[in-house]
């Protein structure tokens, strides 16, 4: 399959999935330095009830300390994973797109060339997959408008079925708007 020699510019393609995908990781990584915040905290409290370490020092200063690194670890933790996660669904989200792109110009009957991703990009098995089912679609072997019906897609207007009173039901859904 041919890779386009130029990149995407533009990194949230779908911003609403890509977002959400990039908030998932920050939760994960916010949870993270939590949990490990929280384990620390234990083991140098478990370390002064056990008189390894001076209790009284622990007592005035380690929560001041625990607090400042926390917020200094999610300080450089959430841009890094925000931009990760939206880097990284740029590789998915982008292909998603171009999936959508190329099978609504099937659908409307026109005779896109094979779908193509970009080099690097994700769901590449996909498009091979894409390719060879919209292929007899694509080259006319197939009456293109059984496949814009089920994807919703209206037809061209000088293709369009005969919709009238008089025409015969076709279908159960021509049946349903008639009797309505």
């Amino acid at each position: 399959m041919p890779q386009q020699k130029y990149k995407r510019k533009k990194k949230l393609i779908q911003p609403k999935f890509q977002l959400k995908i990039a908030f998932a990781c920050l939760g994960i990584a916010v949870m993270s330095a939590l949990v490990l915040t929280v384990m620390i905290n234990q083991v140098v409290l478990d370390f002064s009830d056990k008189g390894w370490i001076d209790s009284a020092k622990v007592e005035a200063e380690w929560m001041g300390v625990v607090m400042t690194k926390l917020l200094i670890a999610l300080a450089v933790l959430t841009p890094m994973t925000l931009a990760l996660g939206v880097i990284l669904m740029h590789r998915v989200a982008g292909p998603i797109y171009r999936f959508r792109q190329f099978m609504r110009s099937v659908g409307r009957g026109e005779h896109p060339q094979e779908c193509r991703l970009r080099k690097g990009d994700e769901l590449t098995d996909l498009c091979d997959l894409l390719n060879r089912f919209t292929a007899p679609i694509r080259d006319g072997t197939v009456d293109y408008r059984i496949f814009a019906e089920s994807l919703g897609e209206e037809l061209p207007v000088e293709e369009s079925p005969d919709v009238s009173d008089d025409a015969p039901a076709k279908s159960s859904k021509r049946v349903a708007a008639l009797e309505s």
